[in-house]
């Protein structure tokens, strides 16, 4: 996995009016923001704690298509509240896109970045 986070990752402007659900254990969290994005993997924040290895699912809907990917978590790590009035806790969250979806992923990642 070190090799993956080596690419070339790229930090999306905004998510082009689309919307990303993470999914965990069928229940679904509103992606917060996109920290980073590959073919290979993706960092987000979302307002749920993440046990590493987890299996996830995320879902992206905007006009120009739907597409959902499934990964791994591979860290999370809580965020820093950046001032007194946060009252949800935040979490980043890195997340390792499976190998075997090739296909998915560079959909997914174009929509994402397009």
């Amino acid at each position: 996995m070190k090799e993956m986070g080596r690419t070339k990752r790229v930090v999306p402007a905004e998510q082009s009016g689309g919307k990303l659900v993470l999914l965990l254990e069928e229940q679904g969290f509103d992606v917060k923001s996109v920290r980073d994005v590959s073919p290979f993997g993706i960092g987000v924040c979302i307002e749920r704690d993440v046990v590493i290895d987890e299996e996830v699912c995320l879902s992206y809907q905007a006009e120009a298509g739907d597409c959902q990917v499934y990964g791994v978590v591979v860290w999370c790590v809580p965020v820093k509240p950046e001032n007194a009035i946060q009252v949800t806790p935040l979490f980043h969250i890195g997340i390792c896109l499976d190998p075997r979806n090739v296909e998915s992923n560079l959909n997914f990642y174009r929509l994402i970045v397009d």
